[in-house]
């Protein structure tokens, strides 16, 4: 039995494909109850999900099989059922590019499991189908702007106990919360669903308000501190194929080096910069909610896959599938290869993808020796006897993720969280970090000739504008030692305009120190020392080496960072002109090349020659 409706939404299909390929929320607006799901692990790689949903006073027990979808452009997913009135459902849904917007397709097809079961089949197609596209209009009044969210059902929880919330918001912007960013917030725990007010992502949230990602985090961040108490700081770690993983932890040292997603059913190490994330939950004093879930397997769960394809044993298929320019992996959890190609204009229009089975193992083969057209035909063949899926995925996934590595390298966090660190004997790696040594020149001399109170004043107020322009180009103290101090960045770029904006004010305070700085780029682990977090490695080791290098009043940087290209145009515009040089440095056999950047040396307008830093 087919059921297929369909209506226009007056948005592009990119923007309508975001709202309804998300199934766990649509599921929940289209009135499905919470679902509970369990992973069986497949010894071949993966895992297959059953759940069950109480309907009309039957529980019905069901397969879900892997979604297929092609982004924007479809997306459907089979489930098999355990007794009952129905026998399987095959349901989803199709976005074509209309004039004035996008037409949605909802389309399901329904087999009954006897005589009887043609009326439940009946019940239940046509009911879903009017539900979707009861969900549909609400998506059409929040494109044109006439209701605050596309997803206006939810559990029935109790509101926000009103009190505290003005109570906390009060606290927020007393503790010194940015004045529109506190009145964003505190209208969005108020108004949104319940569950949107679980798991915040503060860069996604920043963007929807049309506001600067890193003060939205230090806002989020000071809400989740002690003395306010309005939001709660979770630790999630990211599956790197379905983007869940295990339930948020409350603190760091509860973050595991390696972790299994049951659903994947694989293991994964958890990254600093790449699978670890901050999120934030509303404090349940100011209002309670319970986490469930409606759907575990849709697009919307996965934006950084383009394309899933669940092949049954022997299929063969045809595809079109509409790719950007870009670098792309194709992967499966039951391949032990995966593969890396590039989409290019004017390359291969058609590429074939054959999975198959030598000694015991499943492997992948891509039929292309060069770049993938945009528009190519795509054909894909399970030669093996044993149901595969197949994942078209961008490298990068994180965009809106406030990772691990980020947070940990700033100052709002080290001064309201300080006490998180990782568990005793965990490393997490961190696949790129810019690390800034500083130290003063002279300061023995200093104290013997101006006395031991005046010299630490002195150094206590640089360590105060150390502390206040690292933190304004959203980096973070790591530790001070003696008159050293140790700061990283996420950005590189962040780093310089910080080293630079040092030196230009430290030379203009009275009886100035000589301050030597100097930048490295690269891998490293965090770890926990002397109940602080902190980090180690050779790009550590190197950057203080490079420090060393400097003579004071001037950056040395290595010039692998030099040669990063946010950094490179930073000294363009500044029009400096770096030094380049080669040192011998403790540690290593061949000599470092790294340039000198005198910060009061620049060609070109005053402006320039004072290190005015943009941004």
């Amino acid at each position: 039995m087919r059921f297929e409706n369909s209506t226009i939404l007056s948005a592009p299909r990119e923007t309508v494909w975001g709202l309804v390929a998300d199934t766990d929320p649509l599921n929940r607006e289209m009135g499905l109850p919470p679902i509970p799901f369990r992973f069986v692990p497949r010894t071949d790689g993966g895992a297959d999900t059953f759940a069950e949903i109480r309907v009309a006073g039957l529980t019905l027990r069901y397969r879900e099989h892997p979604f297929d979808w092609v982004r924007p452009c479809y997306y459907r997913v089979r489930r098999t059922f355990a007794g009952g009135p129905i026998r399987e459902i095959v349901g989803g849904a199709t976005l074509e590019a209309v004039e004035g917007g996008t037409r949605v397709v909802v389309w399901s097809e329904i087999e009954p499991s006897g005589p009887l079961g043609a009326v439940a089949c009946r019940a239940v197609g046509t009911k879903a189908n009017a539900d979707f596209l009861r969900a549909c209009r609400g998506f059409e009044e929040f494109l044109k702007g006439r209701a605050p969210t596309p997803y206006p059902r939810h559990t029935s929880e109790p509101p926000p106990n009103r009190v505290r919330l003005d109570q906390k918001l009060r606290s927020l912007a007393d503790a010194g919360g940015e004045r529109h960013l506190v009145e964003r917030l505190g209208a969005f725990l108020a108004d949104s669903p319940p569950e949107s007010t679980m798991g915040m992502r503060p860069f996604a949230l920043a963007d929807a308000w049309g506001v600067d990602r890193f003060a939205a985090l230090k806002t989020f961040l000071l809400a989740a501190s002690g003395s306010v108490g309005l939001l709660e700081l979770r630790w999630r770690v990211l599956c790197p194929v379905c983007r869940g993983g295990p339930s948020a932890a409350s603190h760091l040292s509860q973050v595991s080096s390696q972790v299994h997603c049951e659903s994947c059913n694989i293991r994964f190490d958890s990254e600093f910069d790449r699978s670890v994330e901050v999120c934030f939950d509303v404090a349940p004093a100011v209002r309670p909610v319970k986490e469930v879930t409606h759907c575990i397997g849709g697009p919307g769960r996965a934006p950084h896959t383009v394309a899933q394809f669940y092949l049954r044993a022997g299929e063969r298929r045809t595809d079109e599938i509409r790719l950007p320019p870009g670098e792309y992996n194709l992967t499966s959890a039951q391949s032990v290869s995966s593969c890396r190609f590039c989409v290019q204009e004017r390359s291969a229009s058609t590429i074939q993808c054959t999975i198959q089975e030598r000694a015991g193992r499943i492997g992948m083969e891509l039929a292309t020796d060069g770049p993938v057209n945009p528009d190519a035909c795509w054909i894909l063949q399970n030669m093996t006897d044993r149901a595969v899926v197949l994942r078209l995925e961008t490298p990068e996934w994180t965009g809106e993720a406030a990772t691990a590595a980020l947070v940990t390298s700033l100052q709002a966090f080290r001064d309201q969280f300080g006490s998180e660190v990782l568990s005793p004997g965990t490393e997490a790696a961190i696949r790129q970090i810019c690390v800034l040594f500083s130290d003063l020149r002279g300061s023995t001399s200093m104290y013997r000739t101006h006395g031991d109170a005046p010299s630490y004043k002195t150094v206590r107020t640089h360590f105060e504008l150390m502390r206040r322009i690292i933190d304004t180009h959203n980096g973070a103290i790591v530790k001070t030692i003696g008159d050293a101090v140790m700061a990283t960045f996420v950005d590189p770029a962040d780093g310089v305009k910080a080293a630079l904006a040092v030196q230009r004010e430290t030379s203009s305070m009275p009886d100035h120190p000589v301050v030597k700085l100097g930048l490295h780029y690269g891998p490293a682990i965090a770890v926990t020392a002397n109940e602080r977090l902190d980090y180690f490695g050779q790009t550590i080791n190197l950057a203080s080496r490079i420090q060393a290098q400097s003579e004071g009043g001037d950056v040395v940087l290595s010039a692998a960072l030099a040669g990063d290209g946010g950094v490179s145009g930073l000294l363009s515009t500044l029009r400096l002109e770096p030094e380049p040089f080669e040192a011998a440095v403790r540690g290593l056999e061949e000599p470092v090349r790294m340039v000198r950047i005198r910060a009061g040396a620049a060609s070109g307008t005053r402006g320039a020659a004072a290190g005015v830093i943009p941004g």
